[in-house]
């Protein structure tokens, strides 16, 4: 946080309102769903870009995890594969990548490698962190509101 200044300061990345909470629960959603080296500082950009709730945005990076990560990647290969309609990866393919990867190191950088899976797994995952972020954005607006109208009507009937 020491490299982003004075700026995490900013009274607006700690206040809880359901228009904050609910956009860094999107904000938070989209980068932490991403399996991306240092997705925290994309997620304390995107924050103060937009100036919504810090500790919840970076609380939802933890959503990518060794646990997480296996369901994560297939369902973005299988959103990829019907994006690009192509059939799910078969051993066969996975194996001609992995010899072309090899065939690269091992001849220090010259040589050909396949990068449509990478297309079909990064158009995947984005499509994936896209369709939770807004599914967890609407949840959190619409719990909210129960949440407000049950604390009104519990007011309304102690008196």
């Amino acid at each position: 946080m020491k490299i982003f200044g004075q700026r995490t300061l900013n009274p607006l990345l700690w206040y809880v309102n359901r228009k904050s909470i609910s956009k860094a629960v999107f904000i938070g959603t989209f980068w932490g769903m991403l399996p991306l080296p240092f997705h925290s500082i994309l997620i304390v950009l995107t924050v103060l870009l937009f100036e919504v709730n810090l500790p919840v945005s970076l609380c939802l990076a933890w959503l990518t995890n060794p646990f997480t990560l296996v369901p994560i990647l297939y369902l973005g290969f299988w959103l990829g594969t019907k994006i690009f309609g192509v059939n799910m990866i078969d051993q066969d393919m996975l194996l001609g990548v992995l010899h072309q990867i090899s065939h690269w190191i091992t001849h220090f950088g010259s040589g050909h490698i396949d990068f449509s899976l990478a297309k079909i797994l990064l158009s995947g995952l984005l499509l994936e962190a896209f369709i939770f972020a807004v599914i967890l954005y609407v949840i959190t607006r619409l719990f909210w509101r129960w949440n407000i109208v049950q604390h009104y009507n519990r007011r309304r009937f102690m008196k």
